[in-house]
C-alpha cells in the first residue's frame, strides 16, 4: 500500500542507509508505520525510528545523535570484513534493534543462505559414493574440493588448508592456494554462478568439500557451508563455533576444531575413504528414510518459522525486521532507554590461528580489529555529544589512540 505520508498520522521510519521500502505506508498487524529513505524526515516530528544496513554504515555519514524517544535499528548479515567498526560493544551499544546472524538478534539471520528443507534432504545433484570413486580415477579427482578467491580473511583459512594439503590431495581451483583449473564453462565469472545447476553438478562430484568462513562469528554460517550439504559432498567446516546447533542431524559434517592438527584430520579423511559405510554415515539427511532425514528439532523450528512470502529470502527478512521495529514503536513503554544491542548479537573471535587457535598476531586483520576497536570508542565519543565528524581529523584521532594504546 503507497500513500502519501500526509494522508496519514502514522510513525515514521527512516533508512539512513536506503535499503528496505521507501515512501510506502506498511502494516503490520495492529501497527502502521511510514517508511522512507528522504533524509529531510530526520527533523520529523513522527520520526520514530532510524534503520542502517551494516555494509553501509559509515562513521562519516550518521545522523545527529537520537533523543530517547527515537530508536536505532542495525541490519547486518555479513562478517565483519565488510565493516569491522561493529565487532565491537561501543558501536553496537548505539542500536537498540537487531537482525543479525545470531540467533540471540531481533530477527535472526543464521539459515539465511539455506534454501529450503527440500534442497537439503532433496537427490538431484547428489552423486553416489560409488559413483564418485569412480569419477576420482576416471577425471583424476581429488577427495577434497577447495575453491576460494577471497585470500585475505580473518581467520587465515588458507593456512589451514595448506597444511592440510601434506597430508591428503586438495583439488583447489580458486585464486586461493590455487592448484587445478576450472573448466571454460565454469571459470569465467564462476562467482556469479555458485549456485547454478552446473557448478553444483561440479561440487557433488566431490567426496568433501572445505568450507571455511572468512570470519569466526557465532552463528555466522554462509552458503559455503549449505551449499556441499546440499549437493551431498561432506564439508570440513571451519567457521561458527556453534555451528553444529544447525545442522541437520548430528553427524552431518566435519569440524576441524575436533581435530589436533590437520594431520589428525587428514587420518580421519583416509580412513572415511577407505569405509563406503562410515562415508555414508555423514549423509544420512540424503540416504535414511525420508521422515529421519533430518533429526535436528531445533533446526527444523527455525527452518518452519522463518519468514517465507518472496523468492528472495533475504527480503522476506528485511520485511520482517521492519514489522518488527514498526510494532515496538507502537508500544507504550519505556525499555528503550535501556535497550541496547551487545556482542551478544554480533559476537566474532579476534582472528586466531586455525591450526593453534592462538591469537594470530601476524594477521594483519589483528591490526585492524585494534584499530577498529579504537574508531568504536571514539565514535561513540562523537555521536553521544552530537558532535560533527571530519573524517580525516577522526582518522588521525583513532589512530593517535591506536598507537598509545588508548583503546
Amino acid at each position: 500500500m503507497r500513500r502519501n505520508i500526509s494522508d496519514d498520522d502514522v510513525p515514521v521510519i527512516l533508512w539512513w542507509t536506503p535499503f528496505g521500502n521507501n515512501k510506502r505506508i506498511k502494516t503490520c498487524g495492529n501497527a502502521r508505520c511510514y517508511f522512507t529513505h528522504d533524509r529531510t524526515f530526520e527533523k520529523n516530528v513522527r520520526l520514530k525510528s532510524i534503520l542502517f544496513y551494516g555494509s553501509n554504515f559509515r562513521v562519516y555519514d550518521l545522523p545527529n545523535w537520537r533523543s530517547s524517544a527515537i530508536s536505532w535499528g542495525l541490519l547486518h548479515e555479513e562478517s565483519p570484513r565488510n565493516n569491522p567498526i561493529l565487532v565491537h560493544e561501543e558501536a553496537l551499544n548505539l542500536f537498540n534493534y537487531s537482525s543479525t546472524f545470531s540467533r540471540y538478534s531481533d530477527v535472526p539471520l543464521m539459515l539465511l543462505d539455506l534454501p529450503g528443507l527440500e534442497e537439503l534432504v532433496g537427490e538431484s545433484y547428489y552423486v553416489s559414493t560409488k559413483e564418485k570413486s569412480a569419477l576420482m580415477r576416471a577425471e583424476n579427482l581429488a577427495s577434497v574440493l577447495y575453491i576460494q578467491s577471497d585470500c585475505d580473511t580473518a581467520s587465515d583459512r588458507d593456512r589451514y588448508v595448506l597444511e592440510l594439503m601434506k597430508h591428503i590431495r586438495i583439488d583447489s581451483y580458486g585464486a586461493c592456494v590455487n592448484n587445478a583449473q576450472l573448466d571454460d564453462r565454469l571459470k569465467n565469472n564462476y562467482l556469479d554462478i555458485l549456485n547454478n545447476h552446473e557448478f553444483l553438478s561440479f561440487v557433488a562430484k566431490y567426496k568433501f568439500t572445505i568450507a571455511f568462513e572468512n570470519a569466526i562469528c557465532n552463528d555466522y554460517i554462509t552458503e559455503k557451508l549449505w551449499r556441499p550439504l546440499i549437493v551431498g559432498s561432506i564439508p570440513i567446516y571451519y567457521g561458527s563455533p556453534s555451528f553444529k546447533d544447525w545442522l541437520p542431524n548430528n553427524k552431518s559434517a566435519i569440524s576441524i576444531l575436533d581435530f589436533a592438527s590437520p594431520a589428525e584430520l587428514a587420518k580421519l579423511l583416509h580412513n572415511l575413504l577407505k569405509n563406503n559405510s562410515a562415508y555414508e554415515e555423514y549423509l544420512s539427511h540424503k540416504l535414511d528414510k525420508h521422515n529421519n532425514r533430518v533429526t535436528n528439532s531445533k533446526f527444523l523450528h527455525v527452518l518452519e518459522t522463518r519468514p517465507k512470502k518472496d523468492s528472495n529470502q533475504f527480503v522476506d527478512y528485511m520485511e520482517e525486521f521492519e514489522c518488527f521495529v514498526c510494532k515496538k514503536i507502537h508500544k507504550d513503554n519505556h525499555e528503550l532507554e535501556t535497550r541496547m544491542v551487545t556482542k551478544k548479537q554480533y559476537d566474532c573471535s579476534v582472528p586466531r590461528d586455525p591450526i593453534t587457535g592462538e591469537i594470530n598476531k601476524r594477521n594483519w586483520w589483528m591490526e585492524q580489529w585494534n584499530i577498529e576497536k579504537c574508531a568504536a570508542k571514539l565514535l561513540t565519543r562523537y555521536i553521544t555529544s552530537n558532535i560533527s565528524i571530519d573524517i580525516k581529523h577522526f582518522d588521525d584521532q583513532k589512530i593517535n589512540m591506536y598507537d598509545n594504546d588508548e583503546c
